[in-house]
């Protein structure tokens, strides 16, 4: 199973464990939940799509890595107290609240949150002294004696043991209590990750060019002779990073994140044509919709070539929409606030009270693990803009203040949006004129429906993005790219 599977079959568990009749029972009794456990090579995005759940799911998460635990942190510290039984006086041990279950019980005391998930990392490394207490969670969640809360699922994580020395395999007593799910690496499913997470276009397209070094981790090679998806994101963002700068990236810095000489080498060798690929493209004046600026020196480029270029314009289109969206997002907030702090005496104590509140809110989403990177970059704007317009001012030059905000964040969404579309219309244009129908605007296509540009040029009506569908795919493939599109924009 791909990781975009095993995303949705966690889904599914997770509102089949919550789920209740009308009369409030469980629709499957506790003692039927099942943990889940993924198995799966490292670096393939099991802790991540536990996050994106949580968060898509309106959900709790509470993760724990099991390397780093030792009995008495699991289990509880011992407490001497005092007892009577059969009329007689004596002293017992019990055991303070474990570590693990306390955290489940503070989130939700922070988030309010009664549902969520327990999430057990790297549960097949643990040592041999806590591994019964590992057993008595899968089988009666509970640690020591106190229980995992109702409403809470438990997920957890492990590497095989041919890609982790210290893992070991579990028995069939063990297996028979949790829901196995074992994960294999697939290229297009990251690709379509990757393309919705702006990761670098040279990786993309490298990719597209080198499947085999997408994933690289077999017996014949030495333990230290591996590359994962984990290192090929961690990898974009330095040269995303580094290109900010203007730092140079060489093969050294490639080999710290590709631990296979012949990626790393190949990587760094495409990394520079593709700089070079890159600045023969005439950015600026493409999206202004000159279409003919440099489209007759693209068609000699090798196929590597075209192939950097058209990653290159997804990516800086994907930067555009983003923007787009981000704008649109401070517009949305702005509006909101301004609606529903009233006007009057006491305006700017109350408008502040109310920044307060969701800059507490924003604070416990990031501490419990709930809050995404856009999210948090979304919100942190808006704060930051609202601050502005209400620092040392009157009530009613605060109330101006806000209605101002509101209205210039409005004005900017709008002007947003019409350049995005703007600018996605005149590269579909001119990648159609530089290399016609051909292979070029198929991969243009699908990149752009990966990075969420399909559906703005869908809820937007573009006829040129209508017309070249149907030109670059056969009559069947475009309609079902069509409906899928439609489905993806709820239109």
């Amino acid at each position: 199973m791909d990781i975009k599977q095993a995303k949705q079959e966690l889904r599914q568990t997770i509102r089949a464990y919550t789920a209740r009749t009308e009369d409030g029972v469980w629709r499957i009794p506790r003692e039927k939940q099942r943990p889940v456990l993924l198995m799966g090579p490292p670096g393939i995005g099991k802790t991540a799509i536990l996050s994106q759940l949580a968060q898509e799911e309106h959900v709790g998460l509470v993760c724990y890595t099991m390397t780093h635990h030792t009995r008495q942190s699991a289990l509880g510290l011992p407490v001497i107290v005092d007892c009577t039984a059969a009329g007689r006086q004596f002293r017992a041990t019990e055991y303070t609240m474990s570590e693990i279950i306390a955290s489940v019980y503070a989130q939700m005391e922070k988030t309010g949150l009664r549902t969520g998930i327990l999430f057990l990392d790297e549960i097949n490394c643990v040592s041999e002294t806590l591994m019964p207490a590992i057993l008595q969670m899968l089988q009666n969640k509970t640690f020591g004696v106190h229980a995992l809360p109702e409403g809470w699922m438990i997920a957890a994580a492990g590497n095989p043991p041919r890609y982790n020395q210290s893992a070991r395999s579990f028995d069939m007593a063990t297996l028979d209590r949790v829901r196995r799910i074992d994960l294999e690496p697939s290229l297009a499913v990251w690709q379509e990750y990757a393309a919705a997470h702006a990761v670098h276009p040279a990786v993309l397209a490298y990719l597209r060019l080198h499947p085999e070094h997408f994933f690289v981790c077999d017996a014949q090679r030495s333990a230290g002779s591996f590359v994962t998806a984990r290192g090929w994101e961690d990898l974009s963002a330095l040269l995303l990073t580094y290109e900010a700068l203007s730092f140079a990236c060489t093969q050294t810095q490639a080999r710290e994140y590709l631990h296979v000489q012949e990626a790393a080498a190949g990587f760094t060798a495409f990394y520079e044509l593709y700089r070079r690929y890159a600045a023969s493209l005439p950015l600026e004046a493409l999206l202004r919709g000159q279409t003919d600026a440099g489209a007759e020196a693209l068609r000699g480029l090798p196929f590597e070539g075209r192939l950097s270029v058209v990653e290159f314009l997804l990516h800086s289109l994907q930067t555009q929409l983003c923007a787009a969206e981000d704008a649109a997002a401070l517009a949305f907030s702005a509006e909101s606030f301004l609606k529903s702090v009233p006007a009057g005496e006491g305006y700017a104590a109350r408008a502040e009270k109310q920044l307060e509140n969701r800059r507490a809110a924003l604070q416990i989403r990031r501490e419990c693990g709930v809050l995404s990177a856009e999210d948090e970059r979304r919100e942190t704007a808006f704060l930051t803009r609202s601050d502005a317009a209400l620092a040392a001012r009157s009530d009613a030059e605060a109330f101006d203040a806000v209605r101002l905000l509101a209205e210039s964040a409005g004005t900017a969404a709008e002007q947003n949006r019409k350049n995005t579309l703007c600018a996605l219309e005149n590269s579909l244009r001119f990648v159609c004129a530089a290399f016609g129908d051909e292979q070029e605007l198929w991969i243009l296509l699908h990149g752009l429906q990966d990075c969420g540009a399909a559906a703005f040029l869908q809820k937007e009506n573009s006829s040129v993005y209508q017309e070249l569908l149907s030109r670059a795919t056969p009559e069947a493939k475009a309609a079902a790219l069509r409906e899928e599109l439609s489905r993806g924009a709820g239109l």
